[in-house]
């Protein structure tokens, strides 16, 4: 795989951006389209999609130019150089090196941000093109424009996840100042926030809640574990090593009995897939697991 090149931010094409025209080259659209998108209405289509706690949640899904202008978008806040307490949206870490990161710790101490795109709102984006970027008014209004739908970053933009972080780019900052201070280990992985070490003071906890809800967001779920195993973006970490969660050895198994007694081709053929993803999952746990060999690269602090 080819390693991602990055950049610091203030060498990213987006930075100062100078005008709308200039913008619009970027982004590989005319000016005339650019405005189109910026402002028409009716671009997103809009379908519900079920939870696991039985809810919906509502899916802002861009047309496909739109979605188009997104992913680039996406791709060129990518290069900038990420900290490394961001895990995801990051090419090259994954769910389960957000795991490892915490699987010596004694304590560990999680809470996810409530419905973080809808709370990242229209404002927030503009703030970070326009004071974090430094692009010119109108050309921070259009990329938040593009970003945003009904006021807020769009659930089903490929932009969401990357802006949901530089939106609140100064929320991220502090609470990751605040753990470095407390001399804890952060991991951000989208709307999971996991904070760990041999212990997590409640001052800390308290601290971070106060600089979330100072950015205009909210957490829920917040969960700590103490001297036992927790899991982490689905990994559970018991005594220095990962493992997959009994529902995932449950749908292997599953999966395996379906390869083998189905005998319809088509139906298989999603099988073998689903199976293949979940085996690839319980590599990937075991691969982490593995010391790394003399003179390999470091593994991610």
């Amino acid at each position: 795989m080819k390693a991602q090149k990055y950049h610091a931010l203030e060498q990213s094409s987006l930075f100062r951006m100078p005008t709308k025209r200039k913008l619009a080259e970027l982004l590989g659209i005319t000016l005339k389209e650019l405005h189109h998108l910026s402002e028409s209405e009716n671009l997103y289509s809009h379908f519900p999609v079920p939870k696991k706690n039985g809810t919906t949640r509502i899916v802002d899904n861009p047309n496909a130019q739109l979605k188009r202008v997104q992913k680039r978008i996406a791709k060129l806040l990518g290069r900038i150089l990420p900290p490394d307490v961001l895990f995801c949206p990051v090419k090259g870490r994954s769910y389960v090196d957000n795991a490892s990161r915490h699987r010596h710790a004694r304590v560990v101490h999680s809470l996810d941000v409530k419905q973080y795109f809808p709370s990242t709102t229209r404002r927030r984006v503009y703030w970070f093109f326009n004071t974090i970027m430094g692009c010119p008014k109108d050309v921070a209004a259009i990329l938040a424009n593009l970003a945003c739908c009904d006021g807020h970053l769009a659930t089903g933009s490929p932009a969401s996840p990357i802006l949901a972080y530089y939106a609140h780019v100064d929320v991220w900052r502090k609470v990751a100042a605040l753990a470095k201070e407390a001399g804890c280990v952060l991991s951000i992985y989208i709307d999971d926030i996991t904070m760990s070490g041999k212990r997590v003071p409640q001052e800390l906890v308290w601290s971070v809640k106060r600089a979330i809800h100072g950015g205009g967001l909210r957490y829920h779920k917040e969960k700590r574990s103490v001297d036992r195993p927790c899991e982490i973006t689905g990994v559970i970490v018991k005594g220095g090593k990962l493992l997959a969660p009994n529902r995932q050895h449950r749908k292997l198994r599953d999966a395996k009995l379906a390869v083998a007694r189905n005998r319809n081709p088509r139906e298989n053929a999603k099988v073998t897939g689903r199976l293949a993803g979940l085996a690839g999952q319980f590599g990937q746990i075991e691969m982490a697991n593995r010391p790394a060999s003399p003179g390999a690269g470091e593994a991610l602090p």
